[in-house]
Parts: C-alpha cells; structure tokens; sequence
C-alpha cells in the first residue's frame, strides 16, 4: 500500500502544470531578489517596491501552491496569476492608474506577457494527467 501512495504522489510531478510553476516561481525569485541587490544590471529590475515585492510574492506564494501537491489549487495558481499578469501588460497600454502605481518597463511587460499567456495555456490546456489521452 505504501508503494501505490507514493506511485501515485509522483504521477503529478509529469504533469507540466507543476514543471512551468517551479520555473516561473524561480524565475520571479530569483529577478525580485536580484533587483534589491544590483538594480543597475539587470534591465527587468523596476525600482519602485511594489514590482520587487509582487515578484517576491509570486514566487513565495507559487512554490506555497506547489508544496500543497494539490493539482487544483497549481492549475488555479497558474491561471489567476496569468491573467493578472496580461491586466498588467494591458494596463500600460490603456494607462490604468494601477501602471502608474507599478511603473512597469517595456522588459517588464515582456516577462508579464510570456509568462501570463504560457501560465492560462498550461493551465487550461493541461488536466490531471500528461497523458495525450487523457488531456486534449
């Protein structure tokens, strides 16, 4: 009984839902924690707090999402945050009062808009398992 729990644990770590949450949630990390220390090398790091601390809280609460090994709670995590990161992008271009408050950069709007449509197509498109009968 102890082998089929952990069999089935490890199934969802095929799922890609898991996969592109990891690397977005380092991604974000690792931009957030790098823009406090050496702004000036990094052309995505904004130097108002409010993009250091929403990359920061991205990632602390995305990798908080995938220790809860619940694959509704990743596949809601990846599309929420996908579209709030395409209102991001369109903010700028509309100049919602939210841009100002943000100041995002062309680079920024870059990562937002990637990151947002790649994070609502896996977590749409991918369901509980990464088999291709079983999804699409």
């Amino acid at each position: 009984m102890i082998q089929l729990k952990l069999k089935s644990e490890m199934t969802q770590y095929k799922n890609p839902n898991y996969w592109f949450l990891l690397l977005s949630a380092l991604v974000m990390i690792a931009i957030g924690v790098a823009s406090y220390f050496i702004p000036e090398k990094i052309p995505l790091s904004a130097n108002n707090l409010p993009v250091k601390l929403y990359r920061l809280n991205y990632g602390v609460l995305a990798l908080m999402a995938l220790l809860s090994n619940n694959l509704v709670i990743v596949r809601s995590y990846l599309i929420i945050t996908g579209w709030i990161m395409i209102f991001f992008v369109v903010s700028t271009w509309v100049h919602f009062p939210i841009a100002g408050m943000f100041e995002f950069t062309k680079q920024d709007n870059i990562l937002h808009s990637n990151i947002g449509v790649i994070s609502i197509f896996i977590g749409v498109i991918y369901g509980e398992s990464s088999d291709p009968e079983k999804s699409l």
